[in-house]
């Protein structure tokens, strides 16, 4: 094998892996249910709820009671395109390492008399793949997919606003969206409970400021998901490759983008300081967040994975099958390479058919941002830094370990930090406290 067999073969190995997975029957991750992919979930007392039934630890997966009286009005936030993005993204990324790190696979033969045959078994494997897909399993990438399913099944009256109003788009910008927000809040038949995530508690900020009207009547509580008050650090012009990131996440869409860096949101939070400071002595808000660190880059797991994939023997057992076929037939390489192509393709379906679901579900999706903030000495969920999340006024939690994405969503095939039945039952939680916070006024 050359040096440039051996150098390539990890990160061959690496994007093959994704493409097997094709002949799964439960898509990406080969798994036989959702609580395989979540086996990681922290469902456990480090909670700030602590043991308090349906809320983790373990308990009933009965939600707490709402009442049937009010309305829920779920608004998302960003991360609804991140993920919709991240996906095309990856998909075509996969696609284009294969093709070029496939054709970087070649086999030399030495023969006697300091002769040798180059055969190029890359260029045939990467004719040979067909376009990987990242098949998502229905509700998937969805803010509030789950919790909308366990509400409407317990009774709890719900609406998304995405789902009632044709002009919410959560990468508008906050004004845009904040009118769209007060129609439906306007349209109720009940007193609503608003619960935000992300951008999306911006949106309802500006809207619930320009209506102190609705307070205790239309709205009688709100509860705000890793809310970025002040701002991200990643929306603001440094480091210009994040800006660029984010830009092309959010549709290309800069005011949206404006709308969330700290300068702009420090302006904002100070102008509309005791106008704020009113909202939250008028109804009970909660702004929850979580935090997380990354236990390893993305990179560093792939290389990891991938050695362990194509290991001394997986590649030596390559050459031998090449070895093999060309002394079968050395007059025919058209052969030997096909032959050849068949047959290692084969071993390698075989080797990680078994290991790589296990091994894709550590991967968090915001580990390098989350490793940017942190080295800021920013605790973050990845995108929003803690301090960020605090609005004056409002009670100030902090949830379980987990992602940005942990209390709206399930991102399987990659690392949910939380199972679905904990999100639904944390939510509503959070819902319940606050509408006996009303009850209380």
């Amino acid at each position: 094998m050359t040096n440039a067999t051996r150098r390539w073969a990890p990160l061959l190995g690496f994007g093959l892996s994704l493409l097997f997975l094709q002949g799964c029957t439960d898509g990406f991750g080969c798994r036989g249910d959702d609580a395989a992919v979540a086996r990681d979930a922290a469902v456990g007392g480090t909670s700030a709820f602590g043991t308090a039934p349906g809320t983790g630890g373990g308990g009933s997966d009965a939600l707490p009671v709402i009442p049937a009286d009010r309305e829920v009005l779920f608004v998302g936030g960003l991360m609804s395109e991140l993920y919709e993005e991240l996906s095309v993204n990856l998909e075509n990324e996969i696609n284009a390492a294969l093709d070029r790190t496939a054709r970087k696979l070649n086999v030399d033969i030495d023969l006697p008399g300091n002769r040798d045959i180059d055969l190029p078994i890359g260029d045939a494997i990467a004719d040979a793949l067909p376009e990987v897909g990242l098949p998502i399993r229905p509700g998937r990438f969805i803010s509030f997919y789950t919790q909308m399913q366990a509400f409407e099944a317990a009774g709890i009256p719900v609406r998304n606003v995405s789902s009632v109003s044709p002009s919410f788009d959560t990468s508008e910008s906050v004004a845009h969206n904040a009118r769209a927000i007060r129609e439906a809040i306007r349209a109720a038949d009940k007193p609503v409970i608003v619960v935000s995530h992300s951008k999306g508690s911006l949106d309802t900020l500006h809207a619930l400021l320009a209506v102190p009207g609705f307070w205790g009547r239309k709205v009688v509580g709100w509860v705000a998901l890793q809310a970025p008050f002040h701002g991200s650090p990643l929306a603001d012009p440094a480091p210009s490759a994040m800006h660029d990131l984010l830009l092309r996440v959010v549709g290309g869409n800069g005011e949206a983008l404006d709308d969330l860096k700290t300068t702009t949101r420090a302006v904002y939070m100070e102008t509309r300081r005791d106008r704020i400071a009113e909202l939250t002595a008028a109804i009970p808000v909660i702004s929850a967040y979580s935090v997380y660190e990354a236990d390893r880059p993305i990179g560093d797991f792939a290389s990891a994975f991938a050695s362990q994939v194509f290991d001394p023997e997986m590649v030596s057992e390559i050459g031998d099958i090449v070895l093999e076929n060309y002394r079968a037939t050395p007059r025919n390489l058209g052969r030997v390479i096909s032959a050849s192509t068949a047959a290692a393709l084969a071993l390698i379906r075989d080797r990680i058919a078994t290991g790589i679901s296990e091994a894709v579900a550590t991967i968090g999706l915001m580990n390098f941002t989350n490793v940017y903030l942190n080295l800021r000495d920013l605790p973050n969920d990845g995108l929003v830094p803690k301090q960020s999340t605090v609005l004056p006024g409002a009670t100030h939690r902090e949830l379980d370990v987990g992602d940005h994405a942990s209390p709206v969503m399930d991102v399987g095939p990659f690392k949910n930090f939380w199972t679905a039945e904990h999100r639904n039952r944390v939510t509503a939680a959070l819902i319940a406290e606050v509408s006996e916070a009303a009850d209380r006024r």
